[in-house]
């Protein structure tokens, strides 16, 4: 997950990490993508930009009944940033983390962010891999997926994709991202197997699309270094809610 520009306007509504904050939250995500390579998956957090993007389905509090969140990969926490001030009082996110380091500025982060801490009262850190994280279904709202799909294997994609269209209500937001253009240079520049890996995982992120995505896709952050697109899938709905649009919005 990569981070906007220093000099890059925050949007309307977002309220951004400055100073030492910010800093140490981008350095300390730095040394786990050495580190930790591929459940990291880029070298700096994801800018603002990209972060409201993915929360974007996560409708306004007013007006609706309350709404269960899973955020997975959250990070250094810029997404779980987003999703916060989007949340209501009768919310609950619950972010899977499995690094320990993050885990740890996570919790932190609980207490002297104030956006997070405002909401911490209804976050829940997980720190465990989705891999075991417990999944009922039917038992989140939106679900925000930030995990780094291109380094996995392709049966682990469509797994982690299976499992998350199952745990959505019907009529239920899933998103992700994937940054432009790496698809050809890492097909381009490396061996034949990996390359092979790469357009096998782009197939399943694809036919998932093709099921699920019904259009409203998220479109791109282009003030995210690389741009990243976005992608927004939805569970099937029962026949007799497919002509309501907002029966999320409403709930």
């Amino acid at each position: 997950m990569n981070q906007t520009p220093a000099t890059a306007p925050t949007p309307p509504g977002t309220t951004a990490l400055t100073g030492p904050r910010q800093r140490h939250a981008a350095v300390a995500f730095f040394r786990e993508s050495v580190l930790s390579r591929q459940t990291t998956g880029a070298v700096a957090p994801s800018g603002s930009p990209l972060a409201q993007r993915l929360a974007a389905p996560l409708p306004a509090p007013s007006g609706r009944s309350p709404l269960r969140v899973l955020e997975v990969g959250a990070g250094t926490g810029t997404v779980t940033r987003a999703l916060a001030e989007r949340i209501g009082p009768g919310d609950r996110l619950d972010t899977v983390e499995v690094n320990p380091r993050f885990v740890q500025l996570l919790t932190g982060a609980l207490r002297t962010d104030p956006v997070l801490a405002a909401a911490s009262e209804q976050i829940r850190i997980v720190p465990e891999s989705i891999s075991h994280t417990p999944l009922p279904p039917k038992s989140y709202d939106v679900i925000v997926s930030c995990l780094p799909f291109m380094n996995f294997a392709p049966d682990m994609v469509r797994s982690l994709l299976e499992r998350y269209m199952a745990a959505l209500v019907p009529g239920g937001h899933l998103t992700f991202f994937s940054y432009l253009g790496t698809l050809s240079l890492r097909t381009l520049f490396a061996q034949r197997t990996e390359a092979a890996r790469y357009r096998a995982v782009a197939a399943v992120l694809a036919e998932f699309s093709a099921r699920y995505g019904g259009g409203d896709g998220g479109g791109v952050a282009w003030r995210n270094l690389p741009p990243a697109r976005v992608t927004h899938l939805r569970a099937p709905r029962p026949c007799a809610d497919i002509a309501d649009p907002d029966s999320l919005a409403q709930r």
